[in-house]
């Protein structure tokens, strides 16, 4: 675009002298040429801008993260001029595109339609725009670029992924398994996976040899102690870039351990702070879908500080009488460890899940007796962070 510019002004300039030392209708014709070209092509984009329609289609508005959907695009020219350069640029931060990259130049014939199909991965949970963020067009000569943004865009709502782990890192959960079936006295029809520790005399043995997996009774009662999830909810920042990768990190481990409790028969409960501090119940997988959906829609907020956290968690008596609780956070300061102190001079054991990057300091946990620490990154892979 640049050489058709120094091209167009070199011989505009050699117009002018030709007008100069000779004059004449043909001198004068071309200088008039030559200047009448920069309004045509401005008047060109203009017509471009106006007329240019892009229409973009998502197979299903709700989608979830890493979940390849069906995406396809259409540019149209419904009138009788020629389209010569259209390029369209795609949201690239938080979701990507296969086989199609922003370099194509597309060039759109007098009454035709280029359409296109291929598939959309969204990489973090939250709701924001997909597809085709801009479009940019050039005039015939090539003397003019313009880029506008897409007003047909798409707005995506995007559900955190759900992963299967065999292990929770390092935690040991054999005490906080015995400890919330401490008041269970009959054993039930149902088993879930033998956790060392448990009583050899409720193992089914008809069941293991069928499955191959050693299986324990669960036992019923009345009263039961929980283990605990407790949600951070507090959001850090004010542009997408800051709190995205960190909020679907934490709701993609909440889910990662609820599903893992809910498969071995754990009774486990999720708590967060919303207007007050709310639970969700995590059931049997045969119904964790429910629970898979109302953790989806979980929103954070700044007004979710951690004092706010800390004092709602103190008049939960169902919350403070669990076996074991998991911290699940993005941000680590004073509110947070005074809140882990309490918990743990009820005799509570803690296991802090903290998001963040290599770059975030450690929390210093040298004053806790009964609290570990799980490190995950946001932009890692949450079986590397927990165990596959």
């Amino acid at each position: 675009m640049a050489r058709n510019r120094i091209i167009w002004f070199c011989l505009w300039v050699l117009s002018v002298v030709g007008i100069s030392l000779r004059g004449g209708a043909v001198t004068y014709g071309f200088f008039t040429l030559l200047s009448l070209v920069p309004v045509l092509s401005l008047l060109y984009l203009l017509a471009v801008y106006m007329l240019f329609h892009i229409y973009q289609e998502l197979e299903q508005r709700f989608v979830s993260v890493n979940e390849p959907v069906r995406y396809r695009f259409a540019l149209v020219n419904e009138y009788p001029m020629q389209f010569v350069s259209i390029r369209v640029r795609f949201f690239s931060e938080f979701s990507s595109i296969t086989e199609l990259d922003d370099g194509t130049e597309y060039e759109l014939k007098p009454h035709s339609r280029i359409e296109k199909e291929t598939s959309l991965i969204c990489k973090y949970r939250g709701e924001y725009e997909i597809g085709i963020r801009e479009i940019e067009i050039q005039d015939f000569f090539r003397l003019f670029r313009f880029r506008y943004r897409n007003k047909e865009g798409i707005h995506a709502v995007v559900r955190p992924q759900l992963i299967e782990t065999e292990s929770l890192g390092a935690v040991v959960l054999s005490d906080a398994v015995r400890a919330s079936e401490r008041s269970r006295t009959e054993p039930d029809i149902l088993s879930r996976e033998y956790v060392p520790g448990d009583d050899p005399r409720l193992i089914n043995w008809s069941q293991s040899a069928r499955t191959g997996t050693l299986m324990t009774r669960i036992l019923t009662g009345s009263d039961h102690q929980e283990i605990a999830l407790l949600t951070d909810t507090f959001r850090t920042g004010t542009a997408l870039a800051d709190f995205l990768p960190a909020e679907n990190k934490v709701l993609e481990t909440v889910l990662a351990i609820s599903y893992f409790f809910s498969r071995k028969q754990i009774c486990a409960a999720e708590y967060h702070l919303s207007q007050a501090l709310e639970r969700l119940s995590v059931e049997s997988t045969g119904t964790f879908e429910e629970f898979y959906q109302a953790v989806s829609e979980i929103r954070f907020s700044s007004l979710n500080t951690h004092r706010r956290l800390s004092e709602s968690v103190m008049q939960r008596k169902d919350l403070l009488d669990s076996s074991m609780l998991f911290l699940i956070l993005s941000v680590w300061d004073s509110e947070t460890e005074v809140l882990v102190k309490t918990l743990e001079r009820n005799g509570m054991p803690v296991v802090i899940c903290l998001i963040g990057g290599a770059e975030a300091a450690a929390p210093d946990l040298s004053d806790h007796r009964h609290c570990e620490l799980i490190r995950i990154s946001p932009f890692q892979d949450l079986r590397k962070e927990l165990g596959a």
